[in-house]
């Protein structure tokens, strides 16, 4: 029977596709049967199902049924039974076999969920875990206690709890390289050296975990750039700035800076602005020059206010700044609000609170100005100082 489906799944015909796939669901049907009736319609729709939908190739699909069936038959059924206690969905375990099909071999009480358990333990819910192991499956084929617990040991040391640990995890995808970790280690002692403090260290290792974890060379580079802006260590932007430099090149700095000069910056008014809010030079130059566009030609906004709070030019153009701008420009028209009031003053501050402060508050006296906030009415911009 091997050899026969051997043969019509390696010899083309004009109808391949369509043998390879009955050939793959009649063997898998046959082949992944149990001797119990009761279990077997819920085992075949398991397997069979999860095999069928997860985008293997008709050749890999069947070469894991072949080895399936060498195996004890209740073992793959079992994994997934496991998995799905621990929040897989059904997308989940198509996605999961289809990068790694051998989970479906897994030992299911002695390799699998004794990881299961431990990721459960240091944190991570029914929600994320299958979200974190579909994006990082080799932690499903390493050992746990010789390299998944030492590369737990040694995020925690870099953090202050297993809270923290989650989050450098959920925020990067992971090879479990040995040489990173090692890395890792030197990177957060030159920190130390440096006088930066926790707090500083486990917003750069949760929050950019890339940079944290990068060649140990790279990353003294990147914080000689940082010493040489002097930026404070004591304070966070520290550890911002040193994953902009660890991230950007030479050439790409450069680029920036010659995208804000195109519309009258300074380099000092550029590296003033760098140094209030780092991030901002990470913007693509597309979305530099649409905002830049808006708030200096649109409304005419002279280049120190918005230096001034860089910020700014994060947020979204079309459901932040012109609905808000709106808002304000026709509010100030009106008189009923200073005339002098600064964008940065309504820019920065929440959703709800702006709602609050410029929307609802005025909403009786001023109709329009929900109609201005949905867009719903053409109001020309000015500037606003």
């Amino acid at each position: 029977m091997h050899h026969f489906l051997s043969y019509r799944l390696t010899t083309r015909t004009p109808h391949f596709g369509f043998l390879c796939h009955n050939a793959v669901h009649f063997f898998i049907s046959r082949t992944l049967s149990v001797s119990n009736t009761n279990h077997q319609k819920s085992y075949t729709f398991n397997v069979y199902d999860i095999i069928n939908s997860s985008g293997l190739s008709s050749e890999k699909a069947l070469k894991l049924t072949k080895r399936l069936e060498l195996k004890k038959p209740d073992g793959a059924n079992a994994v997934i039974d496991l998995l799905r206690n621990y929040g897989f969905s059904d997308t989940h375990l198509h996605s999961l076999v289809k990068k790694i099909p051998s989970v479906l071999l897994s030992k299911p009480e002695k390799t699998l969920l004794p990881k299961l358990k431990f990721f459960h333990s240091i944190g991570f819910s029914t929600t994320d875990l299958p979200r974190f192991l579909i994006g990082n499956t080799s932690f499903l084929s390493s050992s746990l206690d010789k390299t998944i617990i030492p590369r737990y040991q040694i995020i925690k040391r870099l953090v202050h709890s297993d809270k923290e640990v989650v989050s450098t995890l959920k925020h990067d995808r992971w090879h479990v390289n040995r040489g990173n970790f090692l890395s890792s280690v030197q990177n957060v002692a030159t920190l130390r050296q440096l006088g930066v403090p926790q707090h500083s260290i486990s917003f750069l290792v949760t929050n950019f975990p890339s940079v944290t974890f990068m060649n140990h060379s790279r990353f003294v580079e990147a914080v000689e750039k940082v010493k040489e802006m002097r930026f404070d260590p004591l304070k966070v932007n520290f550890v911002v700035a040193l994953q902009v430099f660890a991230k950007m090149s030479e050439a790409m700095w450069k680029s920036k800076l010659e995208a804000f000069e195109r519309w009258g910056w300074s380099t000092d008014i550029c590296l003033l602005a760098f140094r209030k809010h780092p991030q901002f030079l990470m913007l693509s130059d597309n979305k530099i020059m649409k905002i830049l566009s808006f708030l200096m030609k649109d409304m005419g906004l002279p280049v120190e206010h918005i230096a001034g709070c860089p910020e700014i030019l994060k947020c979204n153009l079309e459901k932040t700044v012109i609905p808000r701008c709106a808002v304000v420009k026709l509010l100030k028209s009106r008189g009923l609000i200073k005339s002098d009031l600064k964008i940065s003053t309504f820019i920065k501050i929440s959703e709800k609170v702006f709602l609050e402060r410029y929307v609802t508050r005025f909403q009786k006296n001023e109709p329009l100005v929900l109609d201005a906030y949905k867009g719903q009415k053409s109001i020309d911009l000015i500037y606003i100082p």
